[in-house]
């Protein structure tokens, strides 16, 4: 799988086989607040690899393997939630993003001096 390869459809599918696959279904305790919950622990988990970085070293994860490697399970932890959430309640992703594209652009107008 890759980000040129493969849809936010086949992703959410991912997900939600191998959650399937260990029973991990609404009425183990899985509902929107609780995935929220998880989401926001795994969204603090990724801040506390930059917390004492420096704004400026903050691109240097990339240089530090293990650093890298943590940053890339705490964002793919994030994803995983955040598509657990979406088929918990039945968001469309890429429509969502699209729409909120959409109203962000009627907000922030480009500004005249960068056309």
């Amino acid at each position: 799988m890759t980000d040129q390869t493969t849809t936010i459809a086949e992703l959410k599918r991912h997900v939600q086989d191998f959650a399937d696959a260990r029973g991990w279904r609404r009425g183990n305790g899985e509902n929107a607040k609780n995935m929220v919950m998880a989401l926001s622990v795994e969204v603090a988990e990724l801040a506390e690899i930059f917390m004492w970085l420096h704004s400026d070293d903050a691109g240097g994860v990339k240089d530090d393997p293990e650093t890298y490697q943590h940053v890339r399970e705490e964002l793919a932890d994030i994803f995983w939630y955040l598509c657990r959430l979406c088929g918990h309640l039945d968001v469309d992703l890429a429509h969502a993003v699209a729409e909120k594209t959409h109203k962000n652009a009627e907000k922030y107008p480009v500004p005249e001096n960068i056309k």
